[in-house]
């Protein structure tokens, strides 16, 4: 980080000192003014009353963010000041920082306080501007005691100070910035006597102070009456707002004992007219001591106050003088007899004088500026320290929420030797989540009544709260500890890519910390890490639950600040939480590098939230992952790759397991998938075979009713090929009807003469096609002609089969839905085939038919939600269903036609149905057959509920299919248009949807509100009981 050159000029110097023209800073501008007529000093102000107060007095000022005030600052060569500066412009990077500080003391400063508002303030200074300290800063020193002191506290290096006394404390310079004659405001005569009280910051009582140090004003003006004394507050700027100082600065405002100092007038300027200090522990009382106040009092009454005074360095009743008084009624008393009780012990004093100011004696001013002159910055890098926050950055869950691991526990309990209540066997997991609610609560809730500013909890206090509400033994809260901390080290997975970049750090010697908000114990933390890698459980862990600190709060990174001896150039976090691994550090000046970890969805949510399982945060997590995981390949969040990894996945997945393994349970050797519908679902098969090791194999054959069907008639045909579901299902047009009779339009007239009219006659009714199906069923001449058609056309379907499957070995075939029929079908072509009764057992997720003779139905489900859209998703591939088969170079080969589709999905459904079953089966399931029932359930119970959001409709809806079993494909939800309806009611174009839900949610709003007063309304009253009376009266 070494900056870029710019040139400066060294005889332009800029000062600032907060937003008053005071301090160091001041008077040595003053003496530059004076004495050095070869630099030209400039006042930066943060106000614009300030370079009014100082242009006024004719100096040069500007505001640090003016144009005229940044082009000083980029030329600048030296930048005076009285504190390590908070912020470093940007223009002033690089300049040489001259830093004249603001008093010596006895109390610890800047890095080495630990505590109070201060506290974070001063190391996000020193977090975000270290680099700058270190190389471009020099440091006024007052005294070898004092040099020791501020190399310690401030990190200051030797080649970067200077020894002189304080320009505030040894200047010869005339500054009347304000009316000094303060006896003559107040109306006051010469002879009276002027005390100060100058009380140093408390941090725990900045604006409840002063009533407990001035107990009784009035008492106190009646001392001052009888005494001849003016009483001047000067409080620290940070107390300003103390309630009782600002009531008594109402009350007394006429009070001409009493002066409210103005902070804004630099009380430097009166030292030599102060006859006693009252002093505590602030550093003023040094600077007075070097500015000839004669007198002091010491009035600490509240030194044993810990919580309101910063740690001292030194003791400060040895290193401060004065008359002793430890409450206020030992004040008025000195006050009143300050003659006698003021007598100084000048040795002591020239002591503390010279332990303090030794530099003075032979330095100042002049050997200041000649020292910044000749400093010449020669700025090194310095090293970074790295912090990593563990769970979902170092390690992660499998199941990704912490809630997964009580679902777990909850069904481990069921299991266990020692007896739990029904209540906990049933709800575990949610009376531990709402244990920790409560403790975290009560932490909250009652900050202001404990000592100290604990937030986090602990495990123990989770189980302790338990035990008090349930009534547990101490055997069941310790079984359960024991659970859930095994839990989460058996479930816990590294996160090889981050360990990788800690790793590399460490290899590069470079400093490297752990940093987590966690409940859990120390010692359960490091045996997670030493599960994901040993490595980790040898760099320095800060854990909320043993700091009770949070990250949230900052305060746990303070804490890894004040152990470290802050170094560093920069300090950089690796983390998840946008709160408590970016905001919170930034807020700090540590840089982060934020990730995203995968989070719920709203669907993901809704699974979780209705199994309530460990298993179901598998899924889910599986499911966010993915988002994640393949976040730049998804451009939509509702497009095919997410509704086919997270929503189709469960329609087929989980069933397809099942069935493998009911297989291989029945010693089933081959498992067919017939073709269009088993594309997919034998993918699936082998994904899970690969990924489980099952014993079985698998083979895709082609087949369709369409192709078996009639060939399946060996001697007649049977019933079901003329009934309402046969053949001759949902068959609308002329053309379509020859195609499910297997006739040529010659035979159809030369058979049925009397039908020939059909042929113009347009829309088939449902009326005409049941009679229909009764006219050929009773046609022996067609029955015949069928029978001779289903004997030619069978010959190559009975050497397809005989070529596709052994029938050597035991099999199966699988389907996913049907009433059965067209099984019964291969049932009678796989006896043709093999010239014997062959069992033809399939495997169904629901058919309607159960098992009837050889045609043997294995059921996954009772489910009676809809399966008609799970047809429209088998059916978009590239080709169509097969309609038969033909030889070709010594083989029977399937005809293959190829038809228009979403490729988009197609491939979408290939790679994803895939991934989900590697991914989702790749782990251990707590209860792997209740779960992949329940989770099917899930996804057929949200196809019916939610078959109109978004994903569904965009993903289903368009997809083609056939309506009618020989006509031509349509879409399966239709968006209804003006044309659509019409044509409904007047038959000139049907509109058919699988879905109204899916078809309104696609349409015109209009649409959508019009079918709502259509259900509601028009369809109660007597316009529309007419209107269906006379379409009736039309068929």
């Amino acid at each position: 980080m070494v900056e870029t050159e710019v040139k400066r000029n060294k005889k332009i110097w800029v000062f600032n000192a907060g937003d008053a023209f005071s301090g160091n800073p001041k008077w040595l501008f003053l003496y530059i003014v004076n004495h050095r007529k070869d630099i030209t000093p400039y006042w930066l102000c943060y106000k614009e009353n300030m370079v009014s107060y100082m242009k006024e007095r004719g100096y040069k000022a500007y505001l640090f963010n003016s144009s005229e005030g940044k082009v000083i600052e980029r030329q600048a060569g030296i930048y005076v000041v009285n504190q390590v500066k908070e912020v470093i412009q940007d223009e002033l990077k690089g300049v040489t920082i001259l830093n004249l500080w603001h008093g010596v003391g006895c109390k610890s400063i800047e890095r080495k306080v630990n505590f109070g508002f201060l506290n974070e303030r001063i190391a996000k200074k020193y977090i975000k501007n270290n680099y700058y300290y270190k190389n471009y800063q020099l440091f006024l020193v007052t005294s070898p005691l004092m040099e020791n002191h501020f190399k310690e506290q401030c990190g200051i290096d030797d080649d970067k100070v200077i020894r002189a006394g304080y320009p505030c404390c040894i200047h010869n310079e005339a500054a009347n910035s304000f009316d000094h004659d303060v006896l003559k405001r107040q109306g006051l005569p010469e002879n009276t006597k002027i005390v100060v009280y100058s009380p140093t910051y408390r941090d725990a009582s900045a604006t409840e102070f002063f009533g407990k140090a001035i107990q009784d004003m009035d008492r106190l003006v009646e001392v001052l009456e009888k005494n001849g004394m003016l009483l001047i507050f000067k409080m620290h700027p940070q107390m300003m707002k103390d309630r009782k100082y600002n009531e008594a600065m109402e009350r007394y405002k006429a009070c001409n004992r009493l002066m409210f100092w103005d902070n804004q007038d630099d009380i430097y300027e009166v030292f030599d007219q102060i006859d006693i200090a009252i002093i505590d522990y602030s550093s003023i009382f040094y600077d007075m001591l070097a500015g000839g106040v004669k007198h002091f009092i010491r009035y600490m009454f509240d030194i044993d106050d810990k919580n309101n005074l910063r740690d001292f360095v030194f003791d400060v009743k040895e290193m401060t003088c004065g008359y002793d008084c430890n409450n206020f009624d030992e004040l008025l008393d000195a006050l009143d007899h300050s003659d006698v009780c003021l007598q100084e012990d000048e040795d002591r004093k020239r002591e503390i004088y010279d332990l303090f100011w030794e530099y003075a004696k032979s330095a100042g001013n002049e050997e200041i500026v000649e020292a910044a002159l000749d400093f010449e910055p020669n700025p090194v890098d310095l090293p970074n320290v790295y912090s990593f926050d563990i769970f979902d950055t170092l390690i992660k869950r499998k199941a990704l929420k912490p809630a997964s691991v009580f679902y777990y526990v909850q069904d481990m309990l069921a299991q266990d030797e020692i007896r739990f209540p029904n209540l906990l066997l049933n709800d575990y997991a949610r009376i531990r989540m709402q244990c920790e609610a409560n403790v975290r609560e009560w932490y909250k809730k009652t900050l202001f009544m404990r000592e100290g500013d604990r937030l986090e909890i602990t495990l123990d206090e989770i189980y302790e709260r338990m035990q008090n509400v349930y009534l547990l033994s101490d055997e069941q809260i310790a079984r359960m500890k024991e659970l859930e901390q095994q839990t989460e080290i058996e479930q816990c997975i590294p996160y090889p890519e981050h360990i990788d970049v800690l790793k590399q750090h460490l290899a590069n010697g470079e400093k490297v910390l752990l940093i987590s908000d966690m409940y859990l114990p120390k010692e359960t933390i490091i045996k997670m890490l030493e599960k994901a890698d040993p490595i980790l459980t040898t760099v320095p862990l800060y854990l909320s639950s043993e700091y009770g600190v949070q990250k949230t709060t900052k305060k746990l990174f303070l804490e890894a600040y004040k152990d470290m001896d802050y170094i560093y150039g920069e300090w950089i976090h690796y983390g998840d939480s946008p709160v408590a691994d970016c905001k919170k550090p930034s807020e700090l000046g540590i840089a982060t590098i934020n990730h995203t970890v995968p989070a719920l969805n709203e669907y993901e949510q809704l699974l979780v939230d209705q199994l309530q399982s460990y298993d179901a945060y598998l899924a889910a997590a599986a499911m966010a992952r993915y988002r994640e995981e393949y976040k730049d390949e998804i451009e939509d969040e509702e497009g095919p790759k997410i509704f086919a990894y997270a929503y189709a996945s469960l329609y087929f997945v989980p069933y397809i397991n099942w069935a493998i393994k009911d297989a291989v349970r029945r010693g089933t050797k081959c498992l067919y998938f017939i073709s269009r519908d088993g594309y997919h679902l034998k993918r699936i098969a082998d994904a899970l075979i690969e990924v489980k090791g099952y014993p079985i194999k698998t083979k895709y054959i082609y087949g369709s009713r369409k192709a078996w069907r009639i060939p399946s008639f060996v001697n007649e045909i049977d019933d079901e090929f003329f009934s309402e579901f046969g053949n001759f299902a949902n068959i609308k047009k002329y053309d379509s009807l020859l195609k499910a009779m297997d006739i040529t339009e010659e035979d159809f007239i030369r058979i049925f003469p009397e039908l020939e009219y059909l042929k113009s006659s347009g829309r088939i009714s449902k009326g005409l096609l049941k009679q229909l199906r009764l006219k050929f069923s009773e046609s022996d001449e067609y029955r015949h002609y069928i029978i001779e058609k289903a004997a030619e056309e069978r010959k190559l379907v009975r050497a397809y089969l005989q070529q596709e499957i052994n029938f050597n070995e035991s099999f199966a075939f699988v389907e996913y839905w049907g009433r059965g029929y067209t099984q019964d079908c291969l049932t009678r072509l796989l006896d043709d085939a093999a010239g014997h009764e062959v069992p033809d057992p399939c495997y169904y997720a629901r058919s309607i038919y159960g098992t009837d003779g050889r045609s043997i139905r294995y059921n996954y489900t009772t489910n009676t939600g809809s399966l008609i859209f799970i047809e429209a998703l088998f059916a978009n591939l590239d080709y169509r269903s097969v309609p038969g088969y033909v030889e070709k170079n010594g083989r029977i080969e399937p005809i293959i036609l190829p038809c228009d589709n979403d490729m988009v999905m197609q491939k979408a459904f290939e790679e994803n149905f895939v991934r989900f079953a590697k991914d989702f089966y790749g782990q251990p399931l707590q209860d792997e057959d209740r779960f992949e029932r329940e989770i099917f359930n899930f996804a057929m119970d949200y196809y019916r509920d939610y078959a109109d959001t978004p994903i569904m409709v965009k993903n289903i809806a368009h997809l083609k299919d056939s309506v009618e079993q020989y006509g031509a494909a349509a879409e399966f939800a239709p968006q209804i248009t003006f044309g659509r309806v019409v044509g409904r009611f007047f038959k000139k174009d049907y509109f058919y949807t699988k879905s109204r839900k899916m078809s309104l949610a696609r349409s015109n709003p209009i649409y959508q509100k019009g079918y709502i007063w259509y259900k509601d309304t028009f369809k109660k009253t007597n316009t529309f009981k007419n209107i269906r009376k006379l379409m009736k009266k039309r068929k």
